[in-house]
């Protein structure tokens, strides 16, 4: 992903016209989020409790969790305008309608699951 942002910086695209979709799979989502937000890019798309995938690579699990997301912004004092709270109890609503457990490891953490 570093290596993707440089060559995009080589050919004149900055990190203020690049967003970033990162998913889970292998539990590295937050980690290349961080990554770019240290390269400077300030987009980057999450879903609510993680939810999410991806039809052409079926192993692919749920995107970036808004929550983590949102803790880690907090955590480096980065405003964002979100509610954390608000987000931990819509993951945790929608997990139980979902009948799925939450993939955020801050909902997990915060709602006791």
């Amino acid at each position: 992903m570093l290596r993707l942002l440089d060559r995009l910086d080589d050919a004149g695209i900055g990190p203020d016209q690049v967003g970033v979709h990162f998913h889970d799979t292998y539990g590295q989502a937050l980690s290349n989020t961080y990554a770019a937000l240290g390269r400077g890019v300030r987009v980057f798309d999450a879903s609510t409790g993680g939810l999410g995938g991806c039809p052409y690579a079926k192993s692919a699990t749920g995107n970036l969790a808004s929550e983590d997301l949102v803790w880690m912004l907090d955590g480096l004092g980065i405003r964002h305008g979100a509610d954390l709270a608000a987000l931990v109890e819509t993951s945790t609503w929608m997990s139980t309608k979902l009948n799925k457990p939450p993939a955020s490891r801050v909902v997990k953490a915060l709602a006791g699951s």
